[in-house]
């Protein structure tokens, strides 16, 4: 018998924050897992990590006089199978005025805030890598699907 999984993800949702920075988020990730996917073909699970494009998501800060500024990332709970973790790292610096630092390396996404990655100045084409761990044949086939927010403060 022949199973798919299927893992329908990321609606990524631009924020607006109270503060005078704004963040714009550009990008979506969808992945249809199948028996191409497998590690070593039949009888086997499902290879992981599974990773997005490079800049599966972009990032543009703006508006920030110049300020430092502090990116936070949670996820919301949507259809998401409990054994599979979502992470994000930051893959570029982006363009524009003042630093960007942090976030290079894989942060797994929870349902709370977290801080993702600090800098200062306004700043565009802040590329997003996601990864996705824990996929397995023994989990149910169904359409799992969760949304990242970016907030700014």
């Amino acid at each position: 018998m022949r199973r798919k999984l299927i893992l329908c993800m990321l609606g990524l949702m631009p924020v607006l924050c109270a503060s005078a920075s704004g963040i714009t988020v550009s990008g979506t990730w969808s992945e249809t897992i199948g028996s191409d996917d497998l590690f070593a073909g039949t009888g086997t699970d499902i290879r992981s990590p599974i990773v997005s494009g490079a800049a599966q998501a972009v990032l543009d800060i703006a508006d920030t006089g110049g300020r430092s500024w502090t990116v936070y990332l949670r996820r919301a709970e949507i259809a998401w199978h409990a054994d599979v973790t979502l992470s994000v790292r930051r893959s570029g610096d982006g363009s524009g005025s003042g630093s960007i630092v942090g976030g290079t390396d894989y942060r797994p996404v929870t349902a709370s805030d977290q801080v993702f990655f600090t800098g200062s100045g306004d700043r565009a084409g802040i590329g997003i890598e996601l990864r996705l761990e824990g996929v397995s044949v023994a989990q149910d086939p169904n359409l799992y699907e969760t949304a990242v927010t970016y907030s700014v403060r």
